[in-house]
């Protein structure tokens, strides 16, 4: 089998297992795995890896590239959904501190005298 198709192959595992990642919402092992999937297409698209006799067609190749492209798609349709829902629970967060501010100020004992100057003439 020709080399790029071999690449393209551990790419698409790489691809389908950052996905699964995404979607189990690990940011982390998602990143780490991006990683190596962007050195494999690098890899198997350089001249180097093209450039030697391909056995399969050129068609194959673009069926695999095809494939990569939907993936890619998908991976960034589910980090968009991992987006939004951070940026709702940011706002959800941001709404509790500030319940819980509003209930500490409730609490706190206030002086009875609300001004800084108290006139002596009274």
């Amino acid at each position: 089998m020709h080399a790029a198709f071999k690449l393209l192959d551990k790419a698409l595992e790489l691809g389908r297992q950052e996905l699964a990642h995404l979607a189990a919402g690990d940011v982390d092992k998602a990143e780490a795995v991006a990683f190596g999937r962007d050195t494999l297409i690098a890899e198997a698209l350089s001249e180097e890896s093209l450039a030697s006799p391909a056995s399969q067609s050129l068609d194959e190749l673009l069926v695999k590239l095809n494939a990569l492209k939907e993936l890619q798609a998908r991976i960034i349709d589910e980090a968009g959904k991992l987006q939004k829902d951070l940026g709702s629970q940011m706002r959800s967060a941001d709404k509790e501190q500030k319940r819980h501010a509003g209930y500490g100020r409730a609490t706190r004992p206030t002086s009875r005298i609300q001004g800084h100057y108290i006139s002596q003439n009274s």
